[in-house]
């Protein structure tokens, strides 16, 4: 990757990704805690480069709603712990923030670089720009330069919130920009990387799509669907979260482009053979797990099949609450008995059903062959088996609907 050249007397700042000092070539570290009040002002001074910052703005971010008795004592004595931090490790003995009229500002003595602020310059240059050659210049620089959120170990503060909300919004444009512009040159690779390296820092912010288009158009459909694949994983059990629209429209259509591409008979039975073993060894003797696009799939084909087979098919959806029968608010709690939850309903289940995880909070069951009053019965033995693994407090409640009825009941709505 790209790496910005910076004269080895400027003192580089590195605020996305991670903080780090560099100076005369070496790596500097102020005091021991990169989280300290005097780093932060520094940092907050380095943000604003050549505007400056208020004194009353900098004493708002640095202390908020702390109760100091003098508060222009306290700040006073922050700039020589500062002061005397920098010279301590090693950088030259200067004011590193100075006061111009009614500002603080860089001090010029010693010359700095800052990665967001040259990232924001590359940004402006590229977004003003027409000419999609110089956009893509400017833009890729500030790809390059944007390794990660703004000042991680700072992420509750309120100054580092509101910056890194204005830094991300840039950084959307540039990943899009720069997707679209690349991918219209057929250059694969280069999109891939772009789009899995926002998707990294990112992974909430859906850039997975954006890869798995960029292996439709190269055809490669296999590792297309293992990126969806991990992407469904991680919003329902990472984030426990349903799958978002985009991920479902770009699964569609993929399907619909998917044209088997001509083999040998040994080599695509081989390739069935090898994905049926991962599913025998993943799964045990207990109830098939998939994805939530394949549930689909599955609910459809059973449901064209019920007239012909004469089996009756009921879908449950199963919801985890707490022992009052509230949605479960704590977050590691959730994660936790879904878990259990997934375990309950994979042991107690047959083979020949059907499960997927919606949610956190919710799974879906397909049960063939079974009656209203069965699934009663299934709901009871998936119960024990939670509380079994969770302890007594677990609990889920539960809903059917039978696929038969389903259409109607689809219709009644569209009245």
């Amino acid at each position: 990757m790209e790496q910005t050249k910076v004269d080895e007397k400027v003192l580089q700042v590195r605020l996305l990704g991670k903080f780090s000092l560099v100076y005369d070539g070496k790596e500097v570290t102020p005091g021991r805690n990169n989280a300290s009040k005097f780093t932060q002002l520094l940092q907050i001074v380095w943000l604003q480069g050549d505007k400056g910052v208020y004194k009353d703005e900098l004493i708002s971010a640095l202390y908020g709603e702390e109760e100091t008795l003098n508060i222009s004592n306290s700040f006073n004595n922050l700039l020589y712990q500062m002061r005397k931090q920098m010279v301590a490790a090693g950088l030259p003995a200067q004011s590193y923030v100075k006061k111009h009229k009614k500002m603080f500002i860089i001090d010029p003595a010693v010359p700095v670089w800052v990665d967001a602020l040259d990232f924001k310059d590359n940004y402006r240059k590229g977004h003003d720009t027409q000419d999609p050659e110089l956009k893509f210049e400017y833009f890729n620089k500030a790809f390059n330069l944007y390794q990660g959120e703004l000042l991680p170990a700072l992420s509750t503060e309120t100054w580092v919130i509101m910056e890194s909300v204005a830094l991300r919004k840039m950084y959307d444009e540039v990943v899009s920009w720069l997707g679209e512009y690349i991918l219209s040159k057929k250059e694969y690779e280069e999109a891939y990387h772009i789009y899995g390296r926002a998707a990294e820092i990112y992974p909430e912010n859906d850039w997975q799509v954006g890869q798995i288009q960029t292996l439709i158009a190269k055809g490669d459909y296999k590792n297309a669907l293992r990126v969806y694949d991990n992407t469904v994983a991680y919003y329902t059990t990472e984030l426990g979260l349903p799958i978002p629209e985009k991920l479902l429209d770009v699964y569609h259509k993929m399907s619909a482009k998917i044209d088997n591409a001509p083999g040998q008979i040994h080599q695509i039975q081989a390739e069935m053979t090898q994905d049926r073993r991962s599913v025998e060894v993943s799964e045990d003797e207990g109830a098939y797990d998939c994805s939530y696009p394949s549930f689909i799939d599955a609910y459809h084909i059973l449901s064209r099949n019920m007239e012909r087979t004469g089996y009756s098919v009921f879908m449950m959806l199963c919801t985890l609450v707490d022992y009052e029968g509230k949605m479960i608010r704590n977050q590691d709690k959730l994660r936790a008995r879904s878990q259990a939850l997934w375990e309950a309903i994979h042991d107690t289940l047959r083979q020949g059903d059907t499960f997927t995880k919606y949610s956190n909070s919710q799974f879906l069951i397909l049960l063939v062959g079974t009656s209203q009053e069965d699934c009663d019965i299934i709901y009871r033995r998936i119960n024990k088996r939670l509380k079994e693994i969770a302890g007594s407090r677990a609990d889920f409640k539960y809903s059917v609907v039978s696929l038969a009825e389903l259409p109607a009941e689809l219709e009644d709505q569209a009245r």
